[in-house]
């Protein structure tokens, strides 16, 4: 999602960012899904990881590699 924020700024440093509203909408939709922002954070650092994963294991093959029965 591309948001086209307006920033206005205090001071010379950002302090508020105005979104259309269809724009504002749509976040909020989205983050619906969440119950806090550190559900949001857990699931965004998932997503990162994998797409940053080129080999996965089955479950069988940790629990080997782990000696877990």
């Amino acid at each position: 999602m591309n948001l086209n924020a307006q920033i206005i700024e205090e001071d010379g440093k950002p302090k508020f960012a105005v979104l259309p509203i269809g724009e504002y909408e749509a976040l909020l939709s989205e983050l619906s899904d969440f119950e806090s922002l550190e559900d949001l954070s857990d699931y965004l650092t998932a997503v990162k990881i994998k797409a940053e994963t080129k080999t996965w294991h089955s479950l069988e093959e940790v629990k080997a590699q782990l000696g877990i029965d």
